[in-house]
């Protein structure tokens, strides 16, 4: 077996290989470990593209060949406000800008590697093929700033239009607002179920830590931040629901504002079967201790537009859930996570291949072996 090195936003990936295999099928296996299509990324091998045709010993003598990957994608949301932008040039100012600052990124990388490279006594050839990337790192950064230069010269917003577009920005302001909320489906067997952990308390049992995330999660989950929907219809506030209706129900959670804590939020929800977050922000979110703890039943999470860059606590999260068998996480960063003690304690349906993770959420292989 060989090793074919990748550098990606500056990490190094290992993938396995045959050195009869072509880079194409190589490449393929790398943009599914790190979640990102083939048709989004570039590869600079030798100062130039990457033959995807030729075979990984056509390459390359050595067990191991070092490619810069470069990802391209069409950014139409401005990444300090968060908003879509609809004006065509200053998208594409933006998108040139983004361009520039990852072949920064890729330089930067590619120095250290020539830095470490020359302290292992590596072999000339090999560390010129990186002073090549290098260069045509640089040649592409001359490129996206006269694009830049020339959009920008091309844009010209007089008063007038400033202000038609503000007043148009007040009038949809309603629409810009994002959603808030939650879809769920729950299999209502008995004359009642737990929508949501009612966070009562028994002082005689729980512990100190268990107080805090009790009340953590009861402030956050409360009659003044969400609104209910049974089947579309709104129903008063409670943490359990009650009629004699059988069969699945649809239940909307709709929120105020923005929650700090979503500990125990879930937690021994037993009829829950499936649930959607896609339209959830957890911008503000730093712990998650218990959030789906024992919801026995759950079959299917749709988490792919979570934002976890602030969680610190993800433990016991999807403990106990036994029907769970495949999760996708790539979405989740778990940089700043500090305790994942028991993540997946119980998940027994839950197979390591069926959990898709991102290169920024490495930690969580460790939970699942």
């Amino acid at each position: 077996m060989a090793e074919a090195k990748f550098t990606f936003e500056g990490e190094d990936i290992i993938i396995q290989c045959t050195k009869n295999q072509k880079m194409r099928d190589i490449c393929t296996n790398l943009s599914n470990k790190i979640n990102v299509g083939l048709n989004s990324l570039i590869f600079l091998y030798g100062g130039g593209k990457l033959n995807l045709d030729k075979t990984f010993q056509e390459l390359t003598k050595e067990n191991r060949i070092s490619i810069l990957v470069d990802k391209y994608e069409n950014e139409e949301i401005c990444p300090k406000c968060g908003k879509i932008l609809n004006n065509e040039i200053i998208n594409e100012i933006i998108s040139s800008n983004n361009k520039v600052n990852y072949s920064l990124i890729g330089i930067k990388r590619q120095i250290e590697l020539i830095m470490t490279d020359i302290n292992n006594n590596v072999d000339i050839n090999y560390i010129n093929i990186q002073l090549q990337n290098i260069n045509v790192l640089i040649n592409k950064i001359n490129e996206d700033i006269k694009k830049m230069n020339n959009k920008l010269s091309m844009t010209k917003l007089n008063d007038s239009k400033i202000i038609n577009q503000n007043n148009k920005n007040e009038e949809n302001k309603k629409e810009e607002i994002p959603k808030n909320e939650i879809t769920c489906i729950y299999y209502k067997k008995y004359n009642e179920i737990d929508l949501l952990h009612d966070y009562t308390l028994n002082s005689n049992k729980s512990n100190e830590e268990n107080k805090k995330s009790y009340m953590e999660g009861k402030n956050n989950i409360n009659e003044n931040n969400i609104d209910i929907y049974i089947n579309d219809k709104k129903i008063k506030f409670n943490y359990k629901y009650k009629s004699n209706e059988k069969g699945n129900i649809k239940v909307k959670f709709i929120f105020k504002k923005l929650l700090t804590s979503t500990t125990y939020m879930f937690f021994k929800c037993s009829s829950l079967q499936s649930i959607d977050l896609s339209s959830f922000n957890i911008t503000n979110v730093k712990d998650m201790r218990y959030m789906f703890a024992y919801c026995s039943s759950l079959q299917s999470i749709d988490l792919s537009s979570f934002n976890t860059t602030n969680v610190k606590d993800m433990s016991y999260m999807f403990s106990g859930c036994s029907s769970l068998r495949s999760l996708d996480l790539s979405s989740f960063n778990t940089t700043n996570v500090e305790d994942m003690t028991w993540m997946f304690f119980g998940c027994s349906s839950l197979k390591k291949e069926n959990v898709k993770i991102s290169s920024y959420g490495k930690k969580i292989l460790d939970e699942l072996n």
